[in-house]
């Protein structure tokens, strides 16, 4: 950190404009390894990208810059990577610093970089989950929007540590953290975000995430928080248009998990500023506060075990806090996926198609953890196309002409069907498949597809796929998801 410190916001664009990335040491010299070895491919390099989340914002922004149509948007690093190519990925390379993570002795500002980045990764997982419960089919697009929201606030404590520790000082002595910002910074880091956002091409939609055109503002979510004020009942519904379009936005919920992972982290779990949050995700979801809570602290637990960086106790270790938590009750086991689906179609026989697909496909992501792409299909009228899919390129399954003549859909749609083919077995069916479906198929894939029918006019067929492979459980696993949502069945 320089002796004197930038002030306002030009000086602190300034500042960080040009500074590096930092990734770990591990990742980029694995990086630097896959990048110069032919037998190599994008496919290979994936997790590396994705186990560090810098090198990822810039794979990201870097395919953001080189794609000028901003209605086709790439917003996840796995897209991106596949835009920017090998060579892409290569030049990129003098744009990060490497951090080593194994000495003992590590430097105050690492360990408070490495905190941020966990906290930005809960945060990130809690808004997945709210999306997820909500069927917005949005919930990886809005994780790694919360994620990369918190980029700026990254680089501010790797180079700029002693002023972060002022401001978060201030915050804990009881002032606003728009006031602590002002105060020391010049300027606030939400405004700093979007300007050096737009500087780095990053995707519209994380600018977008601070943007009171996109979410509410602080009348707006008071309004919100007013609807959900007795917990034991359900929010009340909203009338005012303007409301509604902003609860129908998933950023909402990107906004929101921010604000409670980062208040969690810096003044605990018990802070009375967290069920204001809650009561405007209450809400957005038209479910009591406690069902947002439970999720909230149930999606702290799954990034303690995905992301935890090292840097602090994870969320989910304070919620064990005996100073905050000291009832001796046994939990009750969490039910399995496919019981909890089960459970859920139970309560309301109302579901229609898209809601059942919905709660399937929420199942599927767990319950069948090999599943690396799905899409789920409606086929109505001779017709086929798909309502939901996840791990693919939108605009390729777009692109596809899944209602063309296929002997392999004609009979998934005419009858309840599964079977499980790879390798030889597989590319001899291919060309029964869709016209161009094929090209989503790796010569080393597994597949998986179901189909049963929903309604009386109605069909949904599921396309499973992997690139590694799927086992028995997994096929049962699925045969059992399409069972319990078959419309004879309930």
């Amino acid at each position: 950190m320089i002796d004197k410190s930038p002030s306002g916001l030009n000086e602190w664009l300034h500042f960080l404009k040009n500074k590096k990335f930092p990734v770990r040491a591990v990742n980029l010299t694995r990086l630097k390894t896959q990048t110069k070895r032919t037998e190599d491919t994008l496919d290979g390099i994936q997790a590396n990208i994705a186990s560090d989340p810098l090198l990822a914002f810039a794979i990201l922004n870097e395919a953001n810059r080189i794609i000028p149509n901003k209605n086709s948007e790439i917003k996840t690093p796995f897209h991106a990577a596949a835009m920017v190519g090998m060579n892409g990925i290569a030049k990129l390379l003098p744009q990060f610093v490497a951090y080593e993570t194994k000495g003992k002795q590590k430097q105050p500002h690492l360990m408070a970089f490495l905190s941020e980045l966990q906290t930005s990764y809960e945060a990130a997982t809690i808004a997945r989950h709210w999306a997820i419960e909500k069927l917005t089919s949005h919930e990886d697009d809005i994780f790694w929007i919360t994620l990369f929201r918190d980029a700026a606030r990254w680089l501010l404590w790797f180079y700029a540590y002693p002023i972060m520790l002022a401001i978060n000082k201030k915050i804990q002595q009881g002032e606003k953290a728009s006031q602590a910002e002002l105060s020391i910074l010049g300027c606030r880091i939400d405004e700093l975000t979007v300007h050096l956002c737009t500087y780095w091409h990053t995707p519209n939609k994380v600018i977008e995430s601070f943007l009171t055109k996109h979410i509410p503002n602080t009348k707006e979510l008071q309004t919100l928080a007013h609807l959900a004020h007795h917990p034991e009942e359900l929010p009340g519904f909203v009338e005012d248009k303007r409301l509604i379009i902003l609860i129908n936005n998933p950023l909402i919920f990107s906004y929101c998990a921010n604000k409670v992972a980062h208040e969690a982290s810096l003044m605990r779990w018990d802070s009375k500023n967290l069920p204001f949050f809650y009561r405007v995700v209450a809400t957005v979801m038209h479910r009591r506060i406690g069902e947002i809570i439970q999720t909230a602290h149930l999606a702290s637990a799954e990034a303690a075990q995905l992301y935890n960086t090292g840097g602090k106790i994870p969320l989910a270790q304070q919620l064990l806090d005996p100073d905050l938590y000291t009832g001796k009750s046994k939990p009750k086991a969490a039910l399995s996926p496919i019981a909890a689906l089960k459970k859920a179609l139970c309560k309301n026989s109302e579901y229609d198609t898209k809601q059942k697909t919905g709660l399937a496909l929420k199942t599927i992501k767990q319950a069948i953890p090999n599943a690396q792409h799905s899409i789920i299909f409606k086929h109505e009228n001779d017709k086929t196309a798909p309502m939901y899919q996840f791990g693919y390129n939108i605009e390729v399954i777009k692109a596809i002409q899944w209602s063309a003549p296929s002997s392999v859909f004609k009979k998934l749609s005419s009858k309840r069907s599964a079977i499980h083919i790879f390798g030889q077995k597989l590319d001899n069916l291919l060309k029964d498949f869709p016209h161009t479906s094929d090209q989503i198929i790796d010569t080393n894939s597994h597949l998986i597809l179901a189909s049963t029918q929903i309604s009386k006019n109605e069909t949904v067929i599921f396309w499973l796929e992997t690139r590694t492979e799927f086992n028995e459980i997994d096929y049962k696993n699925l045969k059992q998801i399409v069972s319990l949502i078959s419309h004879n069945t309930l």
